[in-house]
């Protein structure tokens, strides 16, 4: 098929789309689009026929929380990305890197250093960036709000305010990862955690059942240090180990899964030392964040001097890094 006429036929889906999801709204009890919907819907291209699709598929939802969601991630799309990083040598050859393969992290080490001294230096590298605006389904959003407001019927989750659920339950990403359903899979491997609780556990029990099932289960291995980037829910469940970030991203998904606000933490400096720290955290019944720490690191923030902490967070806010810095200004990884 001739590319413009693909083009053209792209364009007039898109402008259909529109037209249904504006016939929707009118016989909709609550008309109308909010204009952060709008412009969001507006800066993207042929994938505003998801974003419309989502939108059309709970404008009459019974409960207007479905609907809600659906503005709320729309909304919010824009600035959310994923990132693509490689390793490459001096060559600008790509290193196809597996932790997993070296029998020790001293035994990986040594194959670095003999790449660094060999002219052989490693270096990270953005390979591409994927604009979820672009790239995100409808089948993807709608099972994100589905799943995340059934998990607000858990007794947990109804200490917790419906901001807190927009904007740390609802999430379905919480850095630059590649998005995909999570969701389903957690739910399902997980569905223990409901059933061995309590009829009217708290959040704090779950968080804490969470973080020791994680930290009794799965290994920090200082191998997936090198790694350049997190591993998918499926990835760490076949390996049952990984860096800090693997694991904190794990504990918070989980969280979310089960209807608990959790987002993740990072400390670039400890307190009195050169090293940086990932760590999930959760809110607890009073909507405190409470951190999901490693086993054997209850001194790890202790220290002379207190250290910054950096969340990632999906609403974008005036206040934030991102929203002060100008463009040209190169901000470090795990910033995003």
């Amino acid at each position: 098929m001739p590319r413009r006429f693909t083009a053209f036929v792209t364009r007039i889906a898109a402008v259909l789309s529109l037209l249904m999801l504006a016939q929707s709204c009118l016989k909709s009890d609550n008309p109308g689009l909010p204009p952060d919907v709008v412009d969001a819907i507006a800066q993207t291209g042929h994938n505003r026929v998801e974003l419309t699709k989502t939108i059309g598929h709970f404008i009459d939802a019974d409960d207007s929380i479905y609907l809600q969601s659906a503005y709320f991630l729309i909304a919010n799309i824009p600035h959310q990305y994923a990132v693509d990083y490689t390793i490459k040598n001096e060559k600008d050859q790509e290193v196809d890197f597996k932790p997993a393969s070296f029998v020790s992290y001293d035994a990986l080490e040594e194959w670095w250093s003999m790449q660094q001294t060999n002219g052989h230096r490693l270096f990270y590298e953005t390979k591409r960036f994927s604009l979820d605006r672009d790239t995100i389904s409808a089948d993807l959003l709608i099972s994100t709000i589905n799943q995340a407001v059934a998990s607000r019927s858990y007794p947990w989750a109804k200490a917790f305010t419906q901001a807190a659920f927009y904007q740390y339950v609802l999430p379905y990403r919480f850095e630059n990862e590649h998005i995909y359903d999570w969701r389903t899979a957690i739910s399902h491997d997980f569905s223990w955690i409901a059933d061995s609780v309590r009829a009217n556990a708290n959040a704090e029990e779950i968080i804490q059942l969470i973080n020791e099932y994680v930290n009794t289960n799965f290994v920090f291995d200082k191998r997936y240090l090198r790694h350049a980037s997190v591993q998918t829910y499926p990835e760490i469940m076949l390996s049952r180990r990984g860096n800090q970030s693997d694991l904190a991203q794990l504990k918070a998904s989980i969280a979310r899964a089960f209807g608990i606000p959790a987002t993740i933490d990072y400390v670039p400096y400890l307190a009195d030392s050169i090293s940086g720290f990932h760590f999930a955290a959760a809110q607890n019944s009073t909507g405190k964040f409470i951190p999901l720490l490693p086993a054997n690191s209850e001194n790890i923030f202790k220290g002379n001097k207190i250290p910054k902490v950096y969340r990632r967070i999906f609403v974008k806010k005036d206040s934030s890094l991102f929203a002060q810095k100008t463009l040209s200004l190169k901000t470090p990884p795990y910033l995003g």
